[in-house]
């Protein structure tokens, strides 16, 4: 009956191996940038994952859950996360345990292989309260959250000082009043610590002003990684071509079958579509960047499922990060959009966008022969 408990154990979120492949491509790409900076991108990497897989829960209980979920593993020495330990911190949320267990149980099966009914759920919480009835958690005051941070053993090798100077930190924050968004940063940068130098990263979260985040291929800080994707996007700065336009979705599906290509499946195409569509960005761009980095992902490619997850190879590589269809779209969408923000006027865009996309030097023109081939068969 609980086995989907054993499903979701099994399912990785993100390790330290994988935050250390981040750091270490932030700091190949971005050497040039202050470490204050880069320790933003990846704090910023690590909210970013953490969001896409609270998906279908309510946005009242995010910060919250996001808050419990480092606190109990990375902040505690765990060496990752699971989906179990998100769908652990859910039900630290009482509401959300108590009121939405349709809800749980539609996030759970998203997330499994053999999905379970609502009674299983129920019967499963019951166990769980029985075993746990003195573990339970209390999410009210945020200010004991970053006062209760000083317990946790958080590792910092040769750095004993260091670990001194954050206890102390630490208890100095807890006497000031934060919102959710603060906490989890400080949390965030705490583990941080492992990787950057404690004076660079303290120094990065000093500012009175709201915390600024930095995309993963982000130039600037004008717009976070995790921007609220509900918000419409004006995309000014493009130009009309790029932008939102309806297209022959028959011609297209036609256009990747002669090519093999797996994206015209689903979830691949609807969703590359939907997201297209949601940050007001031209369909065929994304298609076009995954025709120049992965060839439309053919179906008899080796690992084809798994290129399929991330076939715009954001965060470096399909194998560095592979995710889903949807966490890799929008992250492609906001790139184009971000990076082109500070493009000269009368640039080409996809030739200015593939300056900092991508290291091969003519990833633009691929980009751009392959868009315009689509756009005059998709007419």
């Amino acid at each position: 009956m609980d086995k989907f408990t054993d499903e979701l154990r099994a399912k990785k979120v993100i390790n330290r191996n994988d935050i250390q492949t981040f750091k270490n491509y932030i700091d190949k790409k971005y050497a040039k940038n202050q470490t204050k900076e880069r320790a933003s991108m990846l704090s910023n990497t690590i909210h970013h994952i953490l969001y896409t897989k609270l998906e279908g829960i309510p946005n009242e209980y995010k910060s919250s859950i996001k808050v419990n979920i480092l606190k109990n593993t990375f902040a505690k020495n765990k060496t990752s996360i699971t989906m179990y330990d998100v769908f652990d911190c859910c039900l630290m949320e009482n509401k959300l345990k108590t009121n939405c267990t349709s809800l749980l149980t539609n996030w759970i099966n998203l997330n499994i292989d053999n999905p379970i009914k609502d009674e299983d759920l129920k019967s499963y919480l019951g166990i769980k309260e029985e075993v746990n009835h003195k573990k339970k958690v209390k999410n009210t005051d945020d200010n004991k959250l970053i006062v209760n941070m000083t317990d946790s053993n958080i590792n910092v090798e040769n750095n004993a000082p260091n670990y001194k100077f954050l206890n102390t930190y630490l208890k100095y924050l807890g006497t000031l009043k934060f919102s959710n968004k603060t906490i989890i940063t400080f949390i965030v940068i705490i583990f941080l610590i492992m990787f950057y130098p404690i004076s660079k990263v303290a120094y990065s979260m000093s500012s009175k002003s709201n915390f600024k985040f930095y995309s993963f291929k982000e130039k600037s800080v004008s717009q976070g990684l995790l921007q609220n994707t509900n918000c419409k996007f004006s995309n000014a700065h493009l130009p009309d071509y790029m932008k939102y336009k309806d297209i022959d979705e028959v011609k297209l599906k036609k256009f990747l079958t002669l090519h093999k290509s797996l994206l015209v499946k689903e979830p691949y195409f609807s969703t590359i579509m939907s997201v297209a569509k949601e940050f007001n960005l031209n369909p065929l761009v994304l298609f076009s960047i995954t025709g120049q980095e992965q060839s439309f992902v053919p179906e008899d490619t080796k690992f084809a499922s798994k290129i399929a997850n991330n076939p715009f190879n954001v965060f470096h590589s399909w194998q560095e990060y592979n995710t889903d269809i949807k966490d890799a779209s929008k992250i492609a969408a906001r790139t184009v959009i971000n990076l082109s923000k500070d493009m000269p006027k009368d640039s080409d865009p996809f030739l200015w966008v593939g300056k900092s996309y991508a290291e091969d030097k003519n990833w633009g023109k691929g980009v751009e022969a392959i868009f315009k081939d689509l756009s005059e068969k998709c007419k």
